[in-house]
């Protein structure tokens, strides 16, 4: 849901009740899949356990002009910035800013069958009255977050850097791709059943004895779970996925 950043001052603050004199609200969160991504903004919509708290809203982006912190060098920062989830120095802004943005989320990935495609989500700090909309919220960042994917079998196994899967409820395999590169590589995770004992363990893909791993376990058939940024082109940028050894869970 919505949250919001208030500043209160009240007209006596010894009172009972306290009654406001002034109400300021400097911030607003939005969240959920992001659609319709353009040069001028894009929208969350957002469905919760009650029908009446759900949303769907387009906002644009803040004024390129607009002051916006800082990056990790402690360069200003101007206009829209964005990031994907847990890589805030790694933080997309300037002019290619929107752009990359729109490159980023206007896509989906599609399993056909009941899941369908599967688009971007992401979460986003909105400021109200800035130039791009003086009477209301403007987005100042978005972080997109890896969107879930139904438990899957890998199809066509992994070499160079990515595979092929199709998932409960599709009837489509889609590709994932998996980055090897160090600080931002994807977060791989094997896990082992034996004799009633699960074993997790994590997998370096930057190191040449993590990739042997990773290749030997997402074979053709493997249970492999993923949470990722669907791409332009219909593929799923992987952020966590997990891949299953020894005695299979059944689907």
């Amino acid at each position: 849901m919505r949250g919001f950043k208030v500043h209160v001052s009240v007209v006596d603050p010894l009172a009972t009740p306290l009654v406001a004199q002034t109400i300021d609200i400097e911030t607003a969160a939005y969240s959920g899949r992001i659609s319709a991504a353009n040069t001028t903004g894009f929208t969350y919509t957002r469905q919760f356990a009650r029908a009446t708290d759900d949303y769907s809203v387009t906002l644009d982006y803040i004024s390129s002009a607009a002051a916006n912190g800082a990056d990790a060098s402690g360069n200003p920062i101007m206009g829209f910035k964005w990031w994907d989830f847990t890589f805030p120095t790694l933080v997309t802004s300037g002019a290619n800013a929107i752009p990359e943005f729109v490159a980023a989320t206007n896509g989906g990935v599609n399993f056909g069958g009941t899941v369908g495609a599967l688009t971007a989500w992401g979460v986003s700090e909105a400021t109200w009255g800035d130039m791009a909309n003086p009477s209301g919220w403007s987005l100042r960042d978005a972080v997109l977050l890896p969107t879930p994917v139904p438990l899957g079998v890998v199809t066509t196994a992994f070499a160079g850097n990515s595979f092929r899967m199709t998932v409960l409820g599709g009837t489509m395999p889609a590709t994932v791709d998996v980055s090897t590169t160090a600080q931002s590589a994807t977060l791989v995770y094997q896990i082992d059943r034996s004799n009633g004992v699960l074993t997790i363990s994590p997998v370096d893909v930057t190191t040449s004895s993590g990739l042997a791993a990773i290749t030997a376990g997402l074979v053709a058939g493997a249970p492999v779970k993923v949470y990722g940024v669907p791409q332009a082109d219909g593929t799923l940028k992987a952020y966590v996925l997990a891949y299953f050894t020894g005695m299979l869970p059944s689907l």
